[in-house]
Order: structure tokens, then sequence, then C-alpha cells
């Protein structure tokens, strides 16, 4: 998905975020597209990262690199109440230091279960002949670990519990869990005109857009 095809400034957007320092931090910026789907169009992994240089790598990447405003909320679960927030003594949380910085901060549901549902449900083709939710190539990382997540055993709606690189997969849910709701009003286009140019614009730019049965063949 190109910004020439749907003006990524007209649409809404939020952010999901799998807090961690010497496990990776993983994060993604859904578009949030009028006629109900989402678009992740980019994602940010790296180990070591203290709270106030993320929230400024943060505001560089949605401003700079992505050309976004403020997003909706930035939902967030795993290690985002460890107490090593801005770099003195005075012991903030990193969910603290990131809502110090400006970022919309909103603590996930981590109901598993339901969780992965969602993500299922999202991965199923929408009448509009892609997915719900589709995921930009370049988010290799988010692509690799949906195609590598094993399932567990003992209990089939789950992951196998000895799978330890998740991270993308768990932001992902909290994203899914977050409730989002379409962009209510694109500037000038209409909803139909939208749908029918992200189509154009996936097809001509992207051909591997990311769902339910193109996820493995797309990595493979």
């Amino acid at each position: 998905m190109r910004e020439g095809a749907v003006r990524w400034r007209d649409l809404e957007f939020f952010t999901s975020m799998d807090g961690g320092f010497n496990a990776p931090m993983s994060m993604h910026w859904w578009l949030c597209l009028p006629d109900g789907r989402f678009h992740i169009c980019r994602e940010w992994k790296e180990v070591g990262v203290w709270a106030e240089d993320l929230a400024q790598r943060f505001w560089k990447i949605t401003r700079n690199d992505l050309g976004l405003g403020r997003p909706r909320y930035v939902v967030a679960g795993g290690d985002i109440d460890a107490k090593h927030g801005i770099k003195t003594a005075h012991g903030e949380t990193v969910f603290e230091t990131l809502q110090y910085y400006g970022m919309p901060m909103k603590r996930a549901d981590r109901d598993r279960l339901n969780g992965w549902y969602r993500i299922h449900e999202l991965l199923r083709p929408s009448p509009y002949g892609t997915p719900w939710l589709t995921v930009d190539p370049s988010c290799t990382y988010l692509i690799r670990t949906i195609a590598a997540a094993p399932q567990d055993e003992e209990h089939p709606d789950e992951l196998d519990p000895h799978f330890s690189d998740d991270h993308a997969l768990e932001d992902v849910r909290y994203g899914a869990m977050s409730r989002p709701s379409p962009t209510v009003r694109v500037r000038q286009q209409a909803i139909g005109d939208v749908g029918r140019m992200f189509q154009d614009a996936m097809a001509a730019n992207r051909p591997g857009v990311l769902g339910a049965e193109a996820v493995r063949r797309s990595v493979a």
C-alpha cells in the first residue's frame, strides 16, 4: 500500500507494542481503512531500548518516516511496568515514561485465547477480496513469526509454550484486542473509492499481501 493510492495522512491509525528490554521490543503501526479493514504498514523490533529513546524513535518513525500525525492510541503489553523509565533515580515505569513523552498509551487486554481468535478473524477474507488485516511485506519479523508459530498439542487454540520468539504475535494480538474501528471519514474520497484504490495499489505495487492463506506461501 503506497501513499499515492490511499493518502496515509487522511487515515486514522494506532500502534501496538509488546514491551521488552533484554527480550525484544516489538511494535506495529495499523492504518484504519474506512471500509473496516486494517493495514499494518510498519514494524519495529529492537533489543535494549531505553523508554525515553523508544519514545523519541517512535515519533521519528511516525512523523518523519511514515508522514503520519498523532495515533489514536498506543496499546501496550509485555514489560511495560518495569521501572527503568526515565534515566534518573525517580523510578518511573516504562508506561509512565512513554506517557511523559506524549505517547497516548493504553493498557492491552491480555486475554490470550480471545486474542488469537481475533487474529484468525482478521486474517479471513473480506468481501473486498483481501483479508480484513493485511501486512506490508517489509514487516518481515511478523511474517516470519506467523509462519513459524507452532500449535500447542494439548491446547489447540494456544501457541506451543516452548515457542519463545512470539513478540510480534503478542503485540499484534494486543492490537486486535484493542477493538479498533474504521476511519470515519476520508477527505474528499468515498469509502468505495478508497477500497478500490487500495486494492489496485496492492495488486500493482505490493503483490505479497498477507492473509490467512498467503502467509506461508509468501514467506517460502
